[in-house]
């Protein structure tokens, strides 16, 4: 039998099993709010109850006593299984089909017994090989069958199953978005985005902050992508130690691994925000050998607490004076209207769409406007020179007839604003040249390059680097050759 062929087959076997597409309303008492906020906190985490033991948390845990525990102390929990594999097998050996369900229900049943929720919400760590494209090998096939009857048993009993992705780019082309159809037609998916704190703390908090989102979101609009609901999408952060490539990675001095959880913490908030994602998770709480004993994580998970809520946890006492408490610091704060702050000046929303609906192009028209920002900062042009160079365009150009030139805007979608901040362009590019030299092109660009090192954008939406005029979609506004 073809690999195609096994791949369908095993399709609809999991498909027959049906069951209906379970709500998203919050289960177990948990708060009714987007998105919800999970914590690694098993019996691996020695300063559990401590940290995560109190309201307004909730502990993805494993064990009745642990969760008890957690409970006691003000906590809601949900259940973690940290060994997926042992349930279902792996993609180059799976498990046997037929002891899948059986495993399902054993698993629900210890879930129910440690959350104290009849319908407990479970974590599954994690999907192997999610990487591979079809064809599939028949191993593969049918560990991706076992996944899909594993998810689809819990559905069936009322759970609500995460399924957990590693930190590498699923596959989801071709026959491989058919299986992730049918995975999100019952579970969520948790995409894990971890970083070398190293490297980001190096960056500073804007341009450490920048990162983060962007990837945040790269990896998450990749699943919004492919047609499953940001509803049912999650991002899981990793505050590890121990590895040399993500996590803390070494980080020094504490206070620096500090910032960086507390950026992790605010870039995870304003892309689940932007985005509508449903969670949002903590990892690498636990010590699970030598290498990983971090006595700096009790604070570390202070502090991330602390940046989502400041009542949850008093961060900046356990961190110490030289924390920098800041949660605006590197985030995207901007004035009511502005698309884009540079140290050189700004860039309004109203303004971008303007230029957008003459260059029919977003990015060629925030580039175009960054231009103007930075050549607008070097060279000021008075309002009576603009007039003057109106008048001359109307008596060049139009015959002298003004109506005939604001027919023309009107035909062009331009308002008169816009027409005449196209003009002080043209007017600018002259005398930049008399001043920074004949090359205005690669100043601009010089000084655009600096400059987006300090831009704060809306969802991050950078213009690009490269000295676009606006003159070149109006031809008749046009004064310069330089």
């Amino acid at each position: 039998m073809t690999t195609r062929r096994l791949a369908t087959l095993a399709l609809c076997i999991v498909a027959a099993l049906g069951g209906t597409e379970r709500a998203l309303a919050a289960q177990c008492g948990l708060p009714d709010t987007t998105p919800l906020w999970f914590d690694f906190s098993d019996g691996s985490v020695s300063f559990r109850d401590e940290v995560f033991g109190r309201p307004g948390v909730i502990a993805a845990t494993t064990g009745p006593a642990v969760s008890a525990a957690l409970r006691g102390r003000g906590a809601h929990t949900i259940a973690w299984d940290m060994h997926l594999e042992r349930r279902v097998g792996t993609p180059t050996t799976p498990a046997d089909p037929a002891g899948i369900i059986p495993a399902a229900d054993s698993l629900f049943d210890f879930a129910a017994a440690s959350s104290g929720c009849s319908r407990p919400l479970i974590a599954l760590n994690e999907l192997l090989g999610q990487p591979l494209a079809p064809p599939w090998t028949p191993e593969n096939v049918l560990y991706r069958a076992n996944v899909l009857s594993f998810i689809d048993r819990m559905a069936e009993r009322g759970a609500r199953p995460f399924l957990l992705l590693p930190n590498s780019n699923p596959h989801l082309g071709g026959e491989a978005l058919l299986w992730w159809q049918r995975v999100v037609e019952k579970a969520d998916l948790v995409r894990q985005v971890y970083f070398n704190a190293t490297t980001v703390s190096a960056l500073g908090p804007l341009l450490g902050s920048r990162r983060l989102r962007t990837r945040m979101r790269d990896a998450a609009r990749a699943l919004i992508a492919a047609g499953f609901p940001p509803s049912r999408i999650g991002l899981m952060l990793g505050f590890h130690s121990g590895s040399a490539t993500s996590g803390r990675a070494g980080l020094q001095p504490r206070e620096a691994w500090f910032q960086y959880v507390k950026l992790n913490a605010l870039a995870a908030r304003q892309v689940a925000a932007e985005l509508g994602l449903g969670t949002v998770w903590s990892w690498g709480w636990g010590t699970f050998n030598e290498v990983g004993n971090d006595p700096d994580k009790p604070t570390a998970a202070c502090v991330y607490l602390w940046t989502r809520d400041p009542a949850l946890c008093d961060g900046p006492s356990v961190a110490g004076t030289s924390f920098n408490t800041s949660r605006t610091e590197g985030q995207i704060v901007l004035p009511p209207g502005v698309q884009c702050t540079f140290v050189v000046g700004q860039i309004s929303r109203a303004s971008v769409d303007r230029a957008a609906a003459i260059t029919r192009d977003r990015q060629q028209a925030l580039t175009a406007l960054f231009a103007r920002v930075v050549q607008r900062a070097r060279i000021a042009v008075r309002p009576a020179e603009i007039t003057r160079a109106e008048t001359t365009i109307v008596k060049r150009r139009f015959s002298g007839r003004r109506a005939a030139y604001l027919r023309e805007l009107r035909r062009r979608k331009v308002t008169l604003d816009f027409a005449r901040s196209v003009i002080a362009d043209e007017l600018r590019r002259p005398r930049l040249a008399t001043v920074v030299g004949p090359d205005v092109n690669g100043w601009t660009v010089a000084e655009q390059t600096k400059a987006l090192d300090t831009a704060t954008c809306l969802a991050d939406e950078l213009p690009a680097i490269g000295d676009i005029r606006l003159a070149s979609e109006l031809p008749f506004l046009r004064l310069s050759s330089v």
